[in-house]
């Protein structure tokens, strides 16, 4: 293995040094409710009729245009319309539940009847279901950022060559901000989180150059109220 000149390994130590951390852990969750009005930013029509001849709820990709009176097959199983569902009863839940499967987050949605009975309603990877989300509520940070995901997913969002971190007391104004409010995001809503910033100063142009990283539970981006707060802390680097 290559040794690491003095020179490299000082630049390396001070750039370690100057790479500041906010980070609060405690156990990821895996399942969150969400509202009804997420299926259809995640591209999906809600469903109510028959499949496989019993009485059930169920989803369609909206660009199928499903309505009422359809009938149609899909993995062998057979569907029939019978109402598009424009809200869920009263008492009615919709949950996602995340879990790691194949190295890979993977999304899993159900229905929670009145009285509690579940309904899954489709299992696909998280990525997916993210990029999709994003793009369609116009998450540019968020889609821009995007790194990996499983029960976490992480955002990188890197400008400029690297140099020297400078020290807190040289942060800008608004690198100081973006960091109150990732700690406010990890401390008061996701519970769970680490977020990290180097900040190597403006180059030439006056651009700012740095790396910041943001580790979240992939669930809580499923929060539309966390999603965009994230977004807007991106967004407010450039």
């Amino acid at each position: 293995m290559a040794k690491l000149r003095d020179e490299e390994l000082k630049r390396k130590y001070q750039r370690m040094l100057n790479t500041f951390v906010r980070e609060k852990w405690e156990e990821i969750p895996s399942e969150i409710e969400v509202k009804f009005k997420n299926l259809k930013l995640w591209g999906f029509d809600l469903l109510s009729g028959l499949r496989g001849g019993a009485k059930a709820v169920f989803v369609a990709s909206e660009d199928d245009m499903r309505k009422q009176g359809d009938v149609y097959e899909e993995e062998g199983e057979k569907f029939e319309v019978r109402e598009i569902l424009k809200s869920i009863p009263k008492g009615a839940k919709l949950i996602i539940r995340v879990s790691l499967e194949e190295r890979r987050g993977v999304i899993r949605a159900y229905y929670r009847s009145e009285t509690g009975e579940e309904t899954l309603l489709f299992t696909l990877p998280a990525a997916d279901l993210l990029l999709v989300y994003f793009k369609k509520r116009g998450y540019g940070k968020l889609l821009e950022s995007f790194h990996a995901c499983g029960l976490t997913t992480e955002f990188i969002s890197k400008r400029g060559d690297q140099g020297r971190a400078v020290d807190f007391e040289e942060l800008p104004n608004k690198m100081r901000r973006v960091m109150r409010e990732a700690w406010d995001i990890i401390r008061k809503r996701t519970k769970t989180g680490r977020f990290t910033l180097a900040y190597f100063g403006k180059n030439k142009d006056g651009d700012d150059r740095y790396i910041i990283t943001y580790l979240v539970p992939t669930i809580y981006l499923f929060d539309n109220e966390i999603a965009e707060r994230i977004d807007k802390l991106f967004s407010a680097i450039k």
